[in-house]
């Protein structure tokens, strides 16, 4: 055969090849989404997150303007869940990034509904997808927020095992504006008053580090972060201190007898320039000393 001709024929099997398989081989890029109408306005956050244990869901989102949307399930399985103040599914929404902003939640009153489908759970690529609308109240003014037309698509997800519980791994991880940072130092514990826990990071990679803390009798649930409490946190950042000003941490487990505690958590802050940041898929997992007045 002409070397020519065979030269030629070589392009052409790379070029189908490549035109075939290469680049566009993995699909197009799955970018994480979660959007929806309150009150007919649309809606949309820029970094959706979510928490999967062996027994409930969490997907979260803040939008630019610092209003939340927070969807809790009492189950890790597909399909569609009703909202209501009485069967522990629930939706809230948080209006704004003040210290009194009041939530919004479909378990404050009796006239509180909705639903939050679970169309895909991806193993593989740890996202979840799916729709969601609700009807939630405050019960300050007993004034509600419709939310509609809900949507999450490709929202990466945490799985935290709930059962087995044998195992321990003492980390703190969380994610901010950069990276997902697993802090270097870890320090947790108890006295009379809280629980403490706080996980800095390598200062040769940064100087930062998130704090929270909870009361020392907390249980397993969801609890809610506020400037006013229950639960407080703070994210540090070289030696300026941002308070969180609303999000919540899940507690997996505080075991007071191997005193052993873990959880997952998020929460929003008001940064330098009082723009909106948020801490996402914070997780712990800790040993706390005990410093209580009957263990000394």
């Amino acid at each position: 055969m002409n070397k020519k001709l065979v030269i030629i024929s070589v392009f052409i099997v790379a070029a189908i090849y490549f035109t075939s398989c290469g680049g566009s081989s993995t699909g197009p890029e799955q970018t994480p989404v979660m959007y929806s109408l309150v009150n007919s306005t649309n809606w949309r956050t820029p970094d959706p997150r979510a928490v999967i244990t062996d027994h409930s869901i969490k997907v979260y989102g803040t939008s630019a303007n610092g209003q939340t949307i927070i969807l809790n399930i009492n189950s890790a399985e597909l399909g569609e869940y009703t909202l209501s103040s009485t069967n522990g599914n629930y939706a809230e929404f948080i209006p704004n990034m003040s210290a009194g902003a009041t939530r919004y939640s479909t378990s404050n009153n009796e006239n509180g509904t909705g639903f939050v489908r679970i169309s895909s759970i991806n193993e593989e690529a740890k996202s979840i997808s799916g729709t969601f609308s609700f009807k939630a109240y405050r019960t300050s003014d007993n004034t509600f927020k419709t939310i509609s037309d809900g949507t999450f698509t490709n929202v990466p997800y945490q799985y935290y095992n709930t059962t087995d519980t044998t195992s321990f791994n003492n980390l703190f991880i969380f994610t901010d504006a950069v990276q997902t940072w697993n802090a270097a130092t870890v320090l947790a514990y108890r006295n009379d008053s809280m629980l403490f826990v706080n996980g800095e990071c390598d200062r040769a990679e940064a100087w930062q580090s998130v704090s929270i803390w909870m009361s020392p009798a907390i249980t397993a649930g969801v609890h809610y972060i506020t400037t006013d409490g229950p639960v407080y946190a703070k994210f540090q950042q070289g030696f300026y201190e941002f308070p969180a000003v609303n999000g919540s941490v899940t507690v997996i487990e505080n075991n007071s007898t191997d005193k052993i505690l873990r959880g997952t958590f998020f929460f929003n802050y008001l940064d330098s320039n009082n723009e909106t940041k948020s801490i996402t898929g914070g997780q712990f997992e800790v040993e706390y000393e005990d410093l209580t007045a009957d263990t000394l």
